[in-house]
């Protein structure tokens, strides 16, 4: 049908070795735990929306006033949308502001809570892209390639859709990385237990 998928390559892979794979589980779960950060703020900021505003058309509104104002703060576009374009930039970079993931959770949680819906997939990326080119950069590695393991964490833990985040690693990334997305997927499973976006325990 002519449609294009998304792919990325990884010029850079780390030597395997114990210290690599240290930084990498590190790297994985430092990503799990931030996973379940963006999962609850997304539960527990739409549930006050709802206590505070019981009229839809009125949460849309404060949402809507808030997402500007903050744009405005902010003073780019980075945080609007899914925010693919910021993915594609830190892939092909490997460089990422240090606290772009915490920004895309603030925005993601009010654009949710305020009432648009099917919204979280491409913010749990982008969060885990940003957020594993930084730390990844500091422990090291890759840069590029720990935004890569960061994606594949953020998306395992807020779906638990462990063998979906591994083909997703692959599809996107290519073979390279196999070992490490399977252990992505793995141990953010694990770690992010019953906290997810999609679990009943939060609705």
């Amino acid at each position: 049908l002519g449609v294009h998928p998304e792919r990325f390559v990884l010029h850079a892979l780390p030597e395997f070795s114990a210290l690599s794979f240290l930084k990498i589980a590190g790297l994985i779960l430092g990503c799990a735990a931030v996973c379940i950060l963006f999962c609850l703020a997304l539960h527990l900021t739409s549930n006050l929306f709802k206590r505070l505003f019981k009229n839809s058309y009125l949460r849309v509104i404060i949402g809507g006033v808030l997402v500007v104002g903050l744009t405005v703060l902010v003073g780019n576009n980075d945080y609007n949308g899914g925010g693919m374009h910021v993915i594609e930039r830190v892939i092909e970079t490997g460089s990422a502001f240090y606290f772009a993931f915490l920004f895309k959770i603030i925005f993601t949680a009010i654009t949710n809570a305020s009432g648009f819906k099917g919204g979280e997939i491409v913010p749990a990326l982008f969060v885990g892209a940003t957020l594993g080119a930084v730390v990844g950069g500091l422990l090291g590695l890759p840069p590029s390639f720990a935004a890569a393991v960061g994606m594949v964490t953020l998306f395992c833990g807020a779906t638990k859709c462990t063998v979906a985040a591994f083909m997703l690693g692959l599809e996107f990334f290519g073979m390279g990385g196999m070992g490490y997305f399977a252990l992505a997927a793995v141990l953010s499973r694990v770690v992010t237990a019953n906290i997810g976006l999609y679990t009943a325990e939060h609705k």
